[in-house]
């Protein structure tokens, strides 16, 4: 496409590109060749523009069939090294017109017919001048295509071609040595030898789209996407500490301030079949929708291929800003003039003294940053301010971020993203005015290299935590336990309603072998449902997330704890209390004695309850008892006779047996008594358990 250059390209982070090709052009046609795996993306988005008076009419483009697949749906198949023996065999049963030489030579006994052989002794002599091709032939002969045969021997220098002629009913053999040329006379076979010229002018790997235009003049503007390779960016971060610790708003835990310069550059690839020269350039973060849609292949209709985007790294260590805070603390504002200009004057100096080290002055002014944000929606774009040119097959980096930024340098700790140890962070506001796409920066504190970490996707305004080394310096263990307290205490009928608190705790054992101290910032989720309780308030809280600055001395352990509660409730019997529970319960005040006395009468008329019920079972064992010992009885008086020692056996029988009935009279009499006294005793705990009822909320700690 060296007649229509591309002009403008936006690149994007999702394998996409959109180009734009302009120029002028004086025909009925244009053609545009794609990769063959563009063209869905191609058909899908396609959009051409005539600036001038001329018109677009419409757009052919090739069939997605590869090289080979053309061919064989062709009657006319041609090799590489064999093609006019090839056409004259697939021109079998076709009518032809043979042009011959008008100087034949003398023929030769043998298969071949072109006279003799040249042996090794002629090899010395130059060949015969080839005859004119423009001049008249000799002899002309029309007939149908036998077929073509060749000797084994010379398979290129002694074929033979064979034609019937129909109206002498004669076959004709012809040596293809004296064919000059060759007349195809029938129609259809010109039309497949064409089409197979075409299909193997076709390239494999690409397709061909021609845009067919009125005639005349155009300016032609077309528009597209296709694939391309994601564009990336890489920050670099300088950083020289300005200040000394500072208390902020009473609190003696923020670190000093830092002189931040970030930069970042733009990463892209040419892998396009052309140069690319004097090309506005588009950088767009974010993510918008697309997907491959089959509109190039035929297809029966099928959900449509939805590929998803591929955005991951490899995760390192990373932190989320909490909040985008409306403005920096006081010990990160940005000095006045004068107070800069002395700065500055004082790093001359010290620069003049010192080896020479990269610093973010000097770094600031060697490097033009060369493009311009802008949101558009929900994308955010860097647009290079200059055209680039990039070879084909080149790669090429141009600044798109450079900005001064105040900051402060801190330890961070979360078990969950690095055990043991905290990590050295920088904390920035993106006060660029740009949005920031993910990408991994080189960090370097006061000229030498301190670290890497990645910039997450990061909306202007919003906090930026880059996390670069671990601080071995200081370690870090956590200890977990739990622990359960009771909150308060409802009355509810038979029931009491038990409150607690579930109280989970984390002890961090924090050991600096550090020479000065250090602040440690503890990260740490806060669990659902849960409230932080006998905890220092902390720094930060979002998200399901709390930071606090715990001030380690040095060469020594601190230890912090994080407390979080959360209440739960369950029931219980107040008949299944003990007399000891209740007093730790008036002990602890969540009885008032009132209550407590009404309890402990409660207590004491299940305890009679359950006197009663103990007296009940005996009652029943010692029935049991007398039941078995009657039919024992009952079994020895049945052989028994009336008269004699049988007889006086036999009335101390059935004295016994009248005993036993007088006792079992006497236990029917008790159980009923114990049953009646049982239920005026329920009925009596119910009542006052009814009094000591309590609507929901009271009774509370």
């Amino acid at each position: 496409m060296p007649n229509l250059p591309i002009r403008r390209m936006i690149l994007y982070k999702h394998g996409v590109g959109y180009f734009e090709r302009r120029g002028a052009l004086n025909g009925t046609e244009l053609r545009l060749s794609f990769p063959r795996a563009a063209m869905d993306d191609v058909l899908k988005s396609l959009v051409a523009l005539d600036l001038g008076a001329g018109q677009v009419r419409g757009v052919d483009f090739e069939t997605p069939e590869d090289r080979a697949a053309q061919i064989a749906r062709g009657s006319i198949h041609l090799s590489d090294v064999r093609s006019l023996l090839d056409l004259l065999r697939d021109l079998r049963g076709r009518r032809v017109r043979l042009h011959l030489s008008d100087d034949r030579p003398t023929d030769r006994p043998g298969f071949g017919l072109a006279g003799p052989r040249r042996t090794a002794a002629d090899a010395s002599q130059p060949p015969a001048a080839p005859p004119d091709p423009s001049a008249p032939a000799r002899t002309q002969v029309e007939g149908v295509v036998i077929g073509v045969d060749i000797e084994d021997e010379e398979q290129l220098r002694f074929p033979l071609v064979s034609l019937y002629q129909p109206d002498t009913r004669q076959v004709r053999v012809f040596a293809l040595r004296e064919v000059r040329r060759v007349e195809i006379l029938d129609d259809r076979s010109v039309e497949d030898l064409t089409y197979f010229l075409r299909a193997a002018q076709s390239e494999e790997d690409r397709r061909a789209a021609t845009l067919r235009l009125s005639e005349g003049e155009h300016d032609l503007l077309i528009g597209y996407i296709a694939p391309a390779p994601a564009w990336r960016v890489s920050y670099r971060i300088l950083f020289e500490p300005e200040s000394s610790a500072l208390p902020v708003d009473g609190n003696e835990h923020i670190s000093p301030t830092t002189n931040c310069l970030l930069q970042g550059w733009g990463l892209f690839d040419n892998q396009l079949d052309e140069d690319l020269e004097d090309v506005a350039l588009t950088l767009v973060a974010g993510m918008p929708v697309s997907f491959r849609y089959r509109l190039y292949e035929p297809h029966t209709p099928e959900r449509p291929l939805v590929a998803d985007e591929e955005r991951t790294v490899a995760a390192p260590i990373e932190f989320a800003g909490m909040a985008a805070p409306a403005a920096m603390p006081m010990a990160m504002a940005a000095p006045p003039a004068p107070m800069a200009k002395r700065a500055r004057a004082m790093l001359a100096g010290a620069a003049e003294a010192a080896p020479q080290r990269f610093s973010a002055d000097a770094l600031d002014a060697a490097t033009v940053m060369a493009s311009n944000g802008e949101e558009r929606g929900a994308l955010f774009q860097y647009q290079v301010s200059h055209p680039v040119s990039v070879a084909r097959g080149q790669s090429a980096m141009v600044p798109i971020v450079g900005q001064r930024l105040k900051g402060r340098k801190e330890l961070l700790y979360n078990s969950a993203k690095l055990p043991k140890h905290p990590v050295a962070s920088l904390r920035l506001r993106n006060d660029t005015g740009l949005t920031l796409e993910r990408g991994p920066v080189t960090v370097i504190e006061a000229g030498d290299y301190a670290g890497e970490a990645v910039v997450p996707f990061t909306r202007a305004g919003g906090e930026l935590i880059v996390a670069f080394a671990v601080e071995l310096g200081v370690s870090v263990t956590e200890e977990a336990s739990s622990e359960r307290h009771t909150s308060g205490l409802r009355v509810r009928d038979e029931y009491l309603l038990v409150q607690e608190w579930d109280v989970q705790i984390t002890t961090y054992h924090i050991q600096s072998t550090l020479a000065a101290p250090v602040d440690v910032t503890v990260e740490q989720p806060l669990l659902p449902n849960y409230e932080l309780t006998d905890t220092p308030a902390p720094l930060e809280q979002a998200q399901g997330m709390a930071r606090w600055a715990v001030a380690c001395a040095p060469n020594a352990e601190t230890k912090f704890t994080v407390r979080q509660r959360t209440q739960t409730s369950r029931w219980e019997q107040v008949r299944n209390l003990s007399s000891k529970q209740l007093r730790d319960f008036l002990k602890q005040r969540y009885l008032d004695d009132t209550t407590y006395k009404a309890l402990e009468g409660v207590l004491e008329l299940y305890s009679q309850i359950e006197g009663h019920r103990r007296r009940l079972e005996e009652i029943e064992r010692e029935r049991s008892a007398m039941y078995k010992q009657q039919q024992q009885i009952q079994g020895s008086l049945a052989p028994l006779g009336r008269e004699g020692d049988e007889g006086a056996l036999r009335t101390r029988y059935v004295a016994t047996l009248g005993g036993l009935e007088d006792r079992l009279a006497a236990l029917g009499a008790e159980e009923q008594r114990l049953n009646a006294a049982i239920a005026e005793l329920e009925t009596a705990a119910k009542q006052r358990l009814a009094a000591l009822s309590q609507p929901a909320g009271a009774g509370e700690h």
